[in-house]
C-alpha cells in the first residue's frame, strides 16, 4: 500500500489527477480548502478503483495551515509515497494595484506547501504544478506568475537538496480546457486563439496533464529529476 498526496483535489485538474493515481495503484489524501463537496466526489471516484481515500480541509494561506495538514496526514496515513502539488490561489491584477497582502497570500498558497511537505515527508516523488506565465507576461498575471517562477526554482533545489531519496519536478501545462476555463466571459476568444497559436491543434486537457504528472510519479521517470515538463502542444514555440 502506497499513499499519494493531491493538494487542490477538488478541481478538474486534482480530480483526475488523484482518480489516475488511484488507477496506478496508490492509496489518496485529497486536500482542499473550501469544496468539501467536490473533494468527496472526488474520493468516491477513488473508492471506485478499489483504493482508499482520505479528504482533509486545510488554508495553506493560514500562519500554520500548512504545517498542520502536514501532521494530520502524517497521523491518518504514516509515511507519503508521492506528493502533487496542485494547489493554487492568487490575486488577477496588474502590478501597480497589488498590494503586499496579495502577495503574501499568493506565495502562501502556491510556494510555501511545496517546501512544507515535501521536507517533511521526504516522499519518493514529488510533482508541482506551475504555468507559463512562470517565464511569459500574461496580463493581470504577476502576482501569479512570479509565485510560479518561485515554485519551479524551489523544484530544481529540493530535487538537489532532497536527492537520492526523492525525485521532484514540475509539470506547466499550457491552458487547459476544464469546466473553469468555459465559464470565463471571453472563453470563446481565448480558445479561438489558442488553438490558432498551438502546432498540434487542439488544447490541453486535464487528462493530458493527469498522464504526464502519473508518469512522474512512477518509476518509469527514474533519472528524470530537477525538471520542469511543457505540456502546451507546442504553443510556446511560436512568437
Amino acid at each position: 500500500m502506497t499513499w499519494a498526496v493531491v493538494t487542490g483535489a477538488s478541481g478538474d485538474i486534482g480530480q483526475l489527477i488523484a482518480q489516475r493515481l488511484a488507477e496506478d495503484g496508490h492509496d489518496l489524501v485529497l486536500h482542499t480548502f473550501r469544496r468539501l463537496d467536490a473533494a468527496e466526489r472526488t474520493a468516491a471516484s477513488v473508492r471506485e478503483c478499489g483504493r482508499q481515500a482520505e479528504v482533509v480541509q486545510a488554508n495553506f494561506a493560514g500562519a500554520s495551515g500548512t504545517e498542520e495538514f502536514a501532521a494530520e496526514v502524517t497521523a491518518r496515513v504514516g509515511a507519503v509515497d508521492v506528493l502533487v502539488s496542485n494547489a493554487a490561489s492568487g490575486v488577477l491584477r496588474p502590478v501597480g494595484e497589488l498590494t503586499d497582502r496579495h502577495l503574501d497570500w499568493t506565495f502562501a498558497v502556491n510556494v510555501r506547501p511545496l517546501r512544507t511537505l515535501a521536507t517533511a515527508w521526504r516522499p519518493r516523488a514529488v510533482v508541482a504544478l506551475t504555468s507559463p506565465g512562470s517565464h511569459r507576461v500574461v496580463p493581470a498575471y504577476a502576482a501569479v506568475g512570479a509565485s510560479k517562477a518561485a515554485l519551479e526554482a524551489l523544484v530544481r533545489y529540493l530535487a538537489v537538496e532532497l536527492a537520492p531519496q526523492t525525485r521532484v519536478n514540475a509539470v506547466s501545462a499550457g491552458l487547459v480546457d476544464t469546466r473553469a476555463a468555459r465559464r470565463l466571459p471571453d472563453w470563446p476568444v481565448i480558445r479561438s486563439d489558442a488553438l490558432a497559436r498551438t502546432p498540434l491543434g487542439r488544447l490541453v486537457t486535464a487528462e493530458d496533464v493527469a498522464r504526464v504528472v502519473s508518469w512522474l510519479a512512477s518509476a518509469d521517470s527514474t533519472m528524470v529529476t530537477g525538471a520542469t515538463l511543457a505540456i502546451d502542444g507546442g504553443r510556446a514555440l511560436l512568437l
